[in-house]
């Protein structure tokens, strides 16, 4: 068993951290910010949309973008990040119309996003042969980052003027791009990226066919999720709530994320993590079906809690079974394989949720999402058994 490199786990939380951060001050009060400056519901949906739309096409050409070049990780992602700074600064200091601000809104989301799959698959690069890297402790940091930034963000929206949120991402950014610059890793400037050789990603459906299950399962499980997770307020005033809830059920939700991930790194460690990924599955499609019965908020707090058992668990359980699944070489484009199901998951909902919403009504729209929720499930299970049966692969195997 690898000894755990607890510096290089600190450093990668370090980044995770930050991410999430961005990730919740750009993307979690893009609302706020949007309507404040004249952006209609709509608008916003369809700012939202296109991102999720670019992301998703951009994200398998970003991995196999870096899986070539020959500079480190950490390096990539932080060129990237470059011009979000930039448009940053522009949102904050010029007097921009609202086409000029929708399509840099457009450009940031997309690159905040898009950088997911190779923030997640940047742990890989901090671990030696002898010494591993906690991920499941460093993204439950992002998880805590997460909501430490929305809480005080909330709060300080209560003094100040949503204007002030470019600012805020743009510094987090920032730090993001200077973390990265500075992380030490095993990788030097004239070594290729994560990837040894060159590897399609046709090449690693073919080779391991269970795969294309496990993404199917994915992107029909994360459709159900961003649909409660986008429309839960109308979910809550359904069942009689305030606006009110919102905050505490996000809140109740985001704390289970931290402890369920430690403990999920932990019990991996003696080689359960794939039999707690699908045992995660089923019981993440046991809070969708409690969100559709839940009769009051108070249930519903109740509901969030299980994400301790099931969504919580999702991140680390897809590293692990990338990890068992592939050869470290293809990590990187099976984690964006993921990364991209889990955006067209994402996407189908923003595009289909507020139709449903208006044409069947909240709990007839939340009754159908359910179903691609049980479909999920059921191709996870399938492609987390087959995984199972098969023993890892060693540097080299296709």
């Amino acid at each position: 068993m690898k000894k755990q490199n607890h510096s290089a786990t600190a450093r990668y939380a370090l980044v995770q951290g930050l991410y999430w951060a961005v990730y919740c001050l750009m993307v979690g009060f893009a609302s706020a910010f949007l309507l404040d400056r004249g952006f209609t519901n709509t608008q916003i949906g369809l700012i939202l949309g296109l991102s999720y739309l670019f992301s998703a096409l951009l994200q398998p050409v970003v991995g196999a973008v870096f899986s070539r070049i020959r500079m480190p990780l950490n390096h990539a992602v932080a060129c990237t990040y470059l011009p979000v700074a930039a448009a940053s600064l522009c949102v904050l200091v010029l007097p921009l119309g609202m086409i000029p601000l929708a399509v840099l809104m457009v450009l940031m989301f997309t690159i905040q996003s898009m950088m997911q799959p190779s923030v997640n698959a940047l742990h890989q690069t901090l671990r030696t042969e002898k010494e591993t890297v906690n991920f499941g402790l460093a993204r439950g940091v992002g998880s805590a980052a997460y909501a430490l930034s929305s809480f005080v963000m909330g709060r300080l929206l209560t003094r100040f003027a949503p204007s002030i949120l470019p600012g805020a991402y743009g510094l987090a950014v920032a730090a993001l791009i200077l973390v990265l610059f500075l992380v030490r890793t095993n990788q030097s400037e004239g070594k290729a990226s994560i990837l040894s050789r060159s590897v399609s990603y046709a090449s690693i459906l073919r080779n391991h066919p269970h795969m294309a299950l496990f993404l199917a399962g994915i992107a029909c499980m994360f459709l159900t999720y961003s649909f409660i997770d986008s429309f839960l307020l109308q979910i809550i005033l359904n069942v009689g709530g305030a606006s009110a809830d919102l905050g505490t059920a996000i809140t109740l939700s985001a704390v289970t994320e931290l402890p369920a991930m430690i403990l999920f790194a932990h019990l991996s460690r003696k080689g359960l993590g794939l039999k707690l990924f699908m045992i995660s599955i089923w019981c993440w499609l046991a809070k969708d079906i409690l969100t559709l019965l839940a009769p009051s908020p108070l249930t519903l707090y109740g509901v969030q809690l299980l994400n301790f058992f099931s969504c919580a668990v999702y991140v680390p359980g897809m590293m692990v079974y990338m990890q068992h699944t592939l050869p470290e070489s293809q990590l990187l484009r099976g984690v964006t394989l993921a990364g991209t199901s889990t955006t067209l998951g994402s996407l189908a909902a923003t595009v289909l949720g507020g139709w449903l919403i208006d044409t069947l009504g909240m709990h007839s729209a939340l009754l159908t999402v359910q179903f691609f929720a049980g479909a999920g499930a059921v191709l996870l299970t399938l492609a987390l058994l087959h995984a199972m049966k098969t023993p890892p692969p060693r540097e080299g195997e296709a």
